[in-house]
């Protein structure tokens, strides 16, 4: 599923609401660090989202209690996704590489790193 792009303050907005699992406008603000963005800024960027797909609410009385649609997970997917074909031409080794080159990553991520592929090549292999 593509799903629309979001500008930072989307995301932020975004990942209150996965923190939270749901809540109204003012449970996402209390959430939100200091200094703290208007009510109605906030409301805006939910309602941004909601359309654009990330949200949806249920209604209790006058409040609007909203919940996420898609998953932190399948966000993230989608982000790297769009990354690896956007910088990386679509290269998973490019994207890599990009990292291990410029030392970006610390020796014990690279073991990491290095023994989560190992564990994969067997489990493709099997």
């Amino acid at each position: 599923m593509q799903l629309q792009e979001i500008t930072r303050a989307q995301e932020d907005i975004l990942k209150v609401i996965w923190e939270i699992g749901e809540g109204a406008i003012s449970d996402v603000l209390h959430q939100l660090p200091e200094p703290k963005p208007a009510y109605t800024t906030v409301a805006t960027v939910i309602k941004v989202l909601e359309r654009k797909g990330y949200l949806s609410h249920k209604t209790f009385g006058k409040t609007n209690v909203y919940y996420p649609v898609i998953s932190k997970k399948e966000y993230s997917r989608n982000v790297l996704r769009a990354t690896v074909t956007g910088l990386f031409n679509g290269s998973v080794n490019q994207l890599v590489s990009h990292f291990v080159k410029d030392k970006d990553v610390d020796l014990s991520e690279l073991e990491a790193i290095k023994n989560m592929l190992e564990e994969e090549i067997k489990n493709q292999k099997k």
